[in-house]
């Protein structure tokens, strides 16, 4: 990205991830081990490469799919939820991940002028997800720090 004239204002308004933080902080360290989530720069464990390379000629890995998902992996997890978790009037969206799935929400449920709550200790990337889409009234509530359940009579 050659001008940072051309990216939106909420951009640079957004906090720099908190995995980008702690690579820079381990960039000198020898052989540091990392307990933090998967990040799009780190290799993914030998185990997953070798599962993509069985699967990566499939018409139904390689080819677009549905937006929602494969129907075949939506079925069975629509049946799990209702069958372990006794969510039975639930709809099921498969994403790349856990953020898509966020993002999606938020884009769908939510205006920029509406406010938002977010419980101690919350994941860097949902009060992230607000700031780039433009919503910036956030509020941060507590929760019981010996359960981490939210407090929200306060």
């Amino acid at each position: 990205m050659g001008s940072y004239g051309k990216l939106a204002t909420r951009v640079f308004d957004t906090d720099v991830p908190v995995m980008v933080k702690i690579l820079e902080l381990t960039k000198g360290a020898k052989d540091p081990i990392r307990l933090g989530k998967g990040a799009v720069y780190w290799q993914p464990p030998e185990q997953a490469l070798e599962k993509v390379k069985q699967i990566a000629w499939e018409p139904s890995t390689s080819n677009y799919g549905t937006h929602k998902g494969l129907p075949e992996l939506k079925d069975a997890l629509t049946k799990k939820l209702c069958l372990e978790n006794k969510l039975c009037n639930s709809s099921v969206m498969v994403t790349a991940g856990s953020n898509q799935g966020f993002l999606n929400l938020l884009l769908t449920l939510c205006d920029v002028t509406d406010s938002m709550v977010l419980f101690a200790p919350y994941f860097f990337d949902a009060h992230m997800s607000f700031r780039m889409t433009g919503i910036t009234n956030i509020l941060v509530g507590p929760s019981n720090p010996k359960t981490l359940q939210p407090d929200a009579d306060l």
